[in-house]
């Protein structure tokens, strides 16, 4: 099993695509970006916020500096399978993430109080090498770092569960020198997502709701530097212009527009809604 990647800087911009401009934009990336070997995943997001939901409204007024905390899963999660605890950051411009990849039962023990080296040797990965990587001295500094997350805004509790599939693209390589293409930053990533759903953890029991229209896509660039000009010239062509798009900012927008509901106990992490009377959204 390849380890996983722990630390992120990048600058990540956003594009909200119709059908016609998805359309348009795969076919320029032919031959240069290709879906990476995951293909089309089904990306599961538990966003963690304190009863008042203060992140998400800080972060929605657009400070120089934010965070969110996150548990993410790619596909649904075995007890014994890969997830990540996440802190995503982004500070003038850039996006800073940093994560710890455990077990789905290591997680929910670590997000409910148990001490994180704990939680992963109790419930430890299926996979040898990533069980090891989880408890390895980078892994233990970034759970450090989480943990002085949570603590600066206790309590925490479980805010809203987005689900969405996506497909990821990345540079195809030369088959003998395995490089990219002479134009295409070897970092460059771009992803698309589709059927964007959330579901209020605050309102127990609500069904999950969709933040597109039919056919709408999110588009995230991903680089470390400029955009190559193929790529700027075919976003200006099929007029994609970038726009702000939180997935759980919208969700948050959305439930804000709906009766108020009453918010959720401290600490709470329900991340198996399947055992209260639904799905993950």
């Amino acid at each position: 099993m390849a380890t996983f990647t722990d630390v992120f800087e990048r600058k990540e911009v956003k594009y909200r695509l119709s059908a016609r401009q998805g359309e348009e934009v795969r076919r320029a990336l032919a031959d240069r970006l290709a879906p990476d070997e995951y293909g089309r995943t089904s990306v599961r997001s538990l966003y963690l916020d304190t009863p008042e939901r203060a992140l998400i409204e800080r972060s929605l007024d657009k400070p120089l500096y934010k965070e969110k905390l996150r548990l993410r899963s790619y596909g649904a999660p075995a007890d014994d399978g890969l997830v990540f605890v996440e802190i995503k950051k982004k500070f003038k411009g850039i996006v800073y993430k940093r994560r710890v990849g455990c077990s789905y039962a290591a997680a929910r023990a670590y997000l409910g109080g148990v001490p994180y080296e704990e939680a992963c040797a109790r419930f430890p990965l299926a996979d040898p090498v990533a069980a090891a990587e989880s408890l390895a001295p980078r892994s233990r500094q970034i759970a450090a770092e989480i943990d002085q997350c949570m603590a600066r805004h206790a309590p925490l509790v479980s805010s809203m569960l987005i689900r969405c599939e996506r497909v990821a693209y990345a540079p195809v390589l030369d088959a003998l020198s395995a490089q990219p293409p002479a134009d295409v930053p070897c970092d460059l990533r771009i992803t698309f997502d589709e059927r964007i759903a959330y579901r209020d953890l605050f309102a127990p029991g609500s069904p999950a709701s969709p933040l597109l229209r039919a056919g709408e896509a999110v588009m995230e660039i991903k680089a470390s530097g400029p955009f190559p000009l193929w790529l700027v010239r075919a976003l200006d062509a099929s007029r994609i212009y970038p726009t702000s798009f939180s997935k759980y900012g919208e969700a948050y927008r959305a439930c804000m527009s709906a009766p108020a509901s009453a918010p959720a106990p401290a600490r709470a992490i329900p991340i198996h809604p399947a055992k209260k009377g639904g799905r993950c959204a």
